[in-house]
């Protein structure tokens, strides 16, 4: 019996939707988002790039996905007080804005995508900052600073010409400015 052409079984499936979600990042921290098109990462998978468009639905849901997956493991300490667990909240997500700043660069360049974690580590500053006893207002506010403060660290580290990131440093420039950041948050 000859199976007709179309969509592999699922159990057939050549590859799985981490190995593409692992060589697109490849793709992305080596050569660039200018690189990461659906029928590079296929060829380099052999796969057919139809393949990749059934587990995400096109760039857009390749790019949401792989920031899912990077962001994934983002959360705030559940011990402290509300500042304290701001700062770990944004100081995880600067390390992983950090392991792939192409990624950030991406998403910005692709406003249709706002991924499910971004979302979710964006909601969870909100609430740290309510929590902090800002009035909505003003947790707006400060919601944007530091989001946009921890997006420009890891903006600034993918500018800098390769071999001239140092990654301690920039956690620990980051970190500095953070702190500065709370202290006039509190006051």
């Amino acid at each position: 019996m000859t199976r007709a052409p179309g969509r592999p079984a699922r159990a057939a499936a050549p590859v799985t939707r981490d190995e593409m979600l692992a060589e697109a990042m490849a793709i992305l921290s080596r050569e660039g988002a200018e690189r990461l098109t659906m029928r590079a990462l296929a060829a380099r998978l052999a796969v057919t790039p139809m393949t990749i468009h059934h587990h995400f639905g096109g760039r857009d849901g390749l790019i949401a996905a792989m920031a899912d997956r990077l962001y994934a493991p983002v959360a705030a300490p559940h011990e402290g007080t509300a500042v304290a667990r701001i700062r770990g909240l944004l100081l995880a997500y600067h390390g992983r804005v950090l392991l792939c700043p192409a990624l950030t660069l991406l998403i910005f360049s692709h406003p249709r995508v706002f991924p499910a974690q971004a979302r979710r580590i964006t909601d969870d500053l909100s609430a740290l900052l309510a929590e902090a006893g800002l009035t909505p207002e003003r947790a707006r506010r400060w919601r944007d600073i530091l989001v946009d403060v921890t997006h420009g660290a890891g903006l600034a580290t993918a500018m800098m010409p390769e071999g001239e990131a140092d990654p301690g440093a920039q956690t620990a420039g980051y970190a500095e400015c953070l702190e500065e950041l709370l202290t006039a948050l509190r006051g």
